[in-house]
């Protein structure tokens, strides 16, 4: 039967305690007691269990990395399956009472209504707001690790104004494809935060945000640990510490 961590934990110390350095160095030779032996091979029995164990330990982290990834890509599946059936259009009372009044309206009066309709949708589509949002999800910015395991690395994020960039320890697809993937630091939550664009007013360009998903280490800007579930704007040059790892915020 397995084994579990702690009895394996305890065996391991005991075993250590027995063994302690009871042999000479290197390979058993001719001039071994049984004594000196049988402590080297409880000592390599040792060494192999704790590598092993440490390899099941690292496979059944990386399993539960990607089983919190699909379970957060499903949780955002059914939140957008919801919005969308909030702002969904409406149907029912309402369309036939408008149909009823329609046909009280006079033709030449529905006519110029119409006209008019149209001239408004024309100028929609030259409206400041569609091509902001276009702007925005044209933009991006740049990521430059200065410290830490991943140091000197470098990320291109183009979030959108309905898809936001990733960041942490995970090798999720949206962290590896359009986000940041910083696996090598222990100390950076799976999923710990995320960058989110909006579409500016008038000429105004877009505006860059970061957001800590409330990580179990936090974030730090200038030595403060941000709140999590804020929205932080984001400048050019700012720094931002997760975990080991610091990242340079440049914009463009």
């Amino acid at each position: 039967t397995a084994s579990t961590p702690a009895l394996i934990c305890c065996n391991l110390k005991i075993m250590d305690e027995f063994v302690g350095i009871k042999f000479p160095e290197g390979e058993p030779s001719g001039q071994w007691t049984v004594e000196q032996l049988v402590n080297w091979s409880l000592h390599q029995y040792q060494q192999h269990t704790v590598h092993t164990a440490e390899q099941h330990v690292e496979s059944l982290r990386l399993q539960c990395d990607n089983d919190c990834d699909n379970a957060n890509s499903l949780l955002e599946m059914a939140r957008d399956a919801m919005a969308a059936e909030t702002t969904g259009p409406t149907t029912g009372k309402d369309d036939k009472h408008i149909d009823a009044d329609a046909e009280n309206v006079d033709p030449q009066t529905a006519g110029n209504a119409t006209n008019a309709a149209n001239a408004t949708n024309a100028d929609s589509v030259k409206s400041p707001t569609k091509t902001n949002n276009d702007a925005a999800n044209k933009s991006k910015i740049e990521i430059l690790v200065t410290s830490g395991p991943h140091a000197s690395a470098k990320f291109l994020l183009r979030p959108k104004s309905d898809t936001p960039c990733y960041v942490g320890r995970s090798k999720g697809k949206k962290f590896v494809k359009n986000g940041i993937s910083l696996g090598k630091d222990a100390e950076i939550s799976t999923t710990h935060g995320k960058f989110l664009v909006e579409a500016g007013l008038g000429n105004l360009g877009p505006t860059f945000y970061f957001v800590d998903v409330g990580s179990t280490n936090g974030t730090f800007l200038e030595g403060e640990q941000l709140e999590p579930e804020k929205l932080v704007r984001l400048t050019e040059g700012m720094e931002l510490r997760l975990g080991s790892s610091n990242l340079k915020i440049m914009l463009s």
